[in-house]
């Protein structure tokens, strides 16, 4: 080491070299690593943006998704519940042709739109949500068809009822005698037309109703117990409903996604 010392004193041309070189070889060093920090801060830049990218598709995606959801389960308890308030108008249409038409125009239109809303609830919901809108679907549909079933004969015995009770006392005799015969369990289809067919004031519509082939057999305060029990089923499986949907949406807190996790970089503290 002395020796080279030595030698370098006594050249200095050679030491001049060796300085240049030295100074060569730090600039080009330095130019090394000032670009790789370079590059790998770039590196590090454009894995932010992608990161920031993921986040803002995802937070659109969440709030996309979210307002599908609000609408369809609004739209999806809309008709339903638009179903079963038509349905209950039979139990006081009687035998009216022209409003059992409307009614039934009504009863079509509400169940197309309930099929449909169940049907994209169950392409975005989760299986919770699906479940409870399924069973309100399925109770809607059975309160429409034993109301369909039970509510215009119903309607005619408050009719026929009504006029038994009536001020006019001819008509009122008519409409007793015809309500015995029709409990009368005995009783002929002919019979009962021609009972009903004398009751002034009572539409052609409740005489088919009361006096058909196949007349029920129920009594009034039954169909009643009936109905209030179809419609306590289908109030219990639409509270249910709301309350799946309130959990689905988060009605009860923030909604805002949860940002992703981003990866610490060298520079940053631990």
């Amino acid at each position: 080491m002395n020796g080279f010392r030595q030698y370098i004193e006594g050249n200095p041309e050679v030491f001049a070299a060796l300085v240049a070189f030295l100074a060569i070889g730090g600039g080009l060093l330095g130019s090394v690593i000032g670009a790789r920090i370079q590059a790998n801060g770039g590196r590090d830049q454009a894995a932010a943006a992608r990161e920031a990218a993921q986040i803002a598709a995802e937070s659109q995606r969440v709030a996309a998704l979210w307002s599908v959801r609000q609408v369809q389960v609004a739209q999806f308890i809309q008709s339903a519940r638009e179903l079963v308030a038509v349905s209950a108008l039979l139990y006081r249409s009687g035998g009216d042709d022209v409003g059992l038409r409307d009614l039934g125009d009504r009863l079509e239109a509400a169940s197309r739109a309930m099929a449909l809303g169940l049907a994209e609830i169950q392409l975005v919901a989760p299986a919770g949500v699906v479940v409870a809108a399924t069973r309100v679907a399925h109770s809607a549909k059975r309160f429409q068809s034993m109301t369909l079933l039970w509510g215009p004969h119903l309607a005619a015995r408050v009719a026929l009822r009504r006029l038994s009770s009536g001020e006019d006392r001819a008509v009122g005799g008519a409409a007793r005698a015809a309500m015995r015969v029709l409990d009368d369990r005995h009783s002929g289809v002919t019979s009962c037309r021609e009972a009903l067919a004398a009751v002034d004031g009572l539409g052609e519509g409740h005489v088919q109703l009361l006096g058909g082939r196949h007349r029920r057999r129920a009594s009034d305060r039954q169909i009643r117990v009936w109905r209030n029990g179809w419609e306590r089923d289908f109030n219990d499986a639409m509270v249910a409903l709301v309350l799946a949907a309130r959990g689905m949406l988060k009605s009860g807190g923030d909604v805002a996604p949860a940002p992703l996790q981003r990866r610490r970089r060298w520079w940053q503290a631990a």
